[in-house]
């Protein structure tokens, strides 16, 4: 039996294999019937994920319904961010209305305060103007009135002038975007009348003092106080070492001159021999004298107004170096080292030499402007040609530009300011752009 078993089978395989091979057409068509069929399939379940896909896009794109609940979709990154600014547009506006008026900071700030605007951006990327342009020719921003007094001095930010800080007798110094908001951004708040104020060398804090007997030291970007000084009497003035930038001096009314250093927030050195109120104090360029002049005048003399003081020891080298009976409000050196300026109560700006004995210009003087007691100040121009130039205010609101060479008067601005106007000052790298200040609590950009 298992052989004729045995037999059968492979008789079987051997037909089975035979009958394949005699007949390959019917192989062909089998293979052909198979693969339609495939097709067939595909295609049925591509219809089938064509008819789910045109279901869901027929509902809401934000959501789809499953069971009766809603599913949020897909939300794109560009979608998500645009709702992330209006919240913090929303929530910025509302800070904005409940800031306090004694607030150091005054608006909310997106960008940094000490960004370079486009203006002087370009002005970076291209070459200056010609001389003959530095004089400005009309005014071309009036900032809105904020201070409710008047303004005593004002000076652009570094060597890029980002912004300008205004010191004013009503207490505050305020810090303006001139080029982006043309809008006060920061307010510093004293207890009494600021009397003056300079940048740091750093170009990122600002100190200032007045009435209130106090110095302080700022930061202009988060509008935080940093350091505060107690001085004795009023502070009338304020410079920094030109050579070491945690060192600066301030003059007081009738208490002399103080060193201060901000590393300890101590004196390091002191004067108390010193007669009248300090009006103005300009470094030497080396660093060691200290040029200072008051409102000290006897007997037709003022033979201590403007003096020369040895930082170090803090001793008098020579106090006879203007001797007519004016005081002067203001001192400045010559951006090329060579001379000095004061202006006078005389009613004109005098020249003295840079090297000792500082001898007075008896030739020449800037005459035609009107200081009258207020405190008029001046200031040189900066680019392209250093120094060419002098502006100076005047006690009824012009603004005069005098040729440094021949102290001619070059441009006469009549009725810049309602009141006096008190400082004016070059930008350090805008050609031809001159910020100016008055008595009637006013600031205007000139060019």
């Amino acid at each position: 039996m298992e052989t004729i078993f045995q037999y059968q089978s492979s008789t079987s395989d051997d037909e089975s294999d035979n009958e394949i091979k005699l007949n390959p057409q019917l192989n062909t068509a089998i293979n052909l019937k198979s693969f339609e069929e495939k097709n067939k399939l595909s295609n049925n379940s591509n219809k089938t994920t064509n008819q789910c896909n045109f279901e869901k896009s027929s509902l809401n794109p934000q959501e789809t319904k499953d069971n009766g609940k809603k599913i949020k979709g897909y939300v794109s990154k560009r979608i998500k961010l645009q709702e992330v600014n209006e919240k913090n547009l929303e929530s910025q506006q509302k800070e904005k209305e409940q800031i306090s008026p004694d607030s150091n900071i005054l608006l909310p700030f997106r960008t940094n305060l000490l960004d370079l605007p486009n203006r002087i951006q370009s002005a970076l990327d291209e070459k200056q103007d010609v001389i003959h342009k530095t004089i400005p020719k009309k005014q071309i921003i009036s900032l809105p009135k904020e201070h409710t007094k008047g303004i005593n001095i004002l000076l652009w930010c570094g060597s890029f002038g980002q912004v300008l800080a205004s010191a004013s007798m009503d207490g505050t110094v305020r810090i303006w975007d001139v080029f982006r908001s043309k809008e006060c951004v920061r307010v510093i708040n004293h207890d009494g009348a600021v009397k003056d104020a300079k940048w740091d060398n750093f170009r990122n804090n600002i100190l200032s003092g007045g009435y209130d007997k106090t110095v302080k030291l700022t930061n202009i970007e988060t509008g935080t106080l940093i350091q505060s000084f107690p001085h004795p009497q009023v502070v009338t003035s304020l410079r920094y070492h030109p050579k070491q930038p945690n060192v600066f001096v301030s003059g007081m009314m009738k208490d002399g001159i103080r060193t201060w250093d901000l590393r300890s927030n101590k004196v390091v050195k002191e004067s108390r021999k010193f007669w009248g109120s300090v009006n103005d104090l300009e470094f030497f360029p080396d660093g060691i004298n200290l040029l200072c002049c008051s409102d000290y005048v006897v007997r037709n003399s003022s033979d201590k107004n403007i003096m020369v003081w040895d930082i170090n020891s803090m001793t008098s080298i020579s106090n006879q170096i203007y001797q007519e009976a004016f005081s002067c409000t203001a001192l400045r050196m010559h951006p090329l080292h060579t001379h000095f300026v004061a202006q006078s109560n005389g009613n004109y700006i005098a020249i003295f030499s840079n090297e000792k004995p500082w001898r007075l210009d008896k030739r020449k003087r800037y005459e035609g402007h009107l200081v009258n007691g207020y405190p008029i100040r001046c200031n040189f121009s900066l680019k392209p040609d250093p120094g060419r130039y002098l502006v100076s205010g005047d006690a009824n609101g012009r603004l005069f530009f005098y040729d440094w060479f021949s102290s001619r008067i070059v441009k006469i601005m009549e009725d810049a300011h309602k009141d006096a106007c008190t400082d004016a000052c070059w930008h350090p790298l805008l050609n031809g752009m001159v910020a100016s200040c008055g008595w009637d609590g006013k600031l205007k950009i000139w060019r």
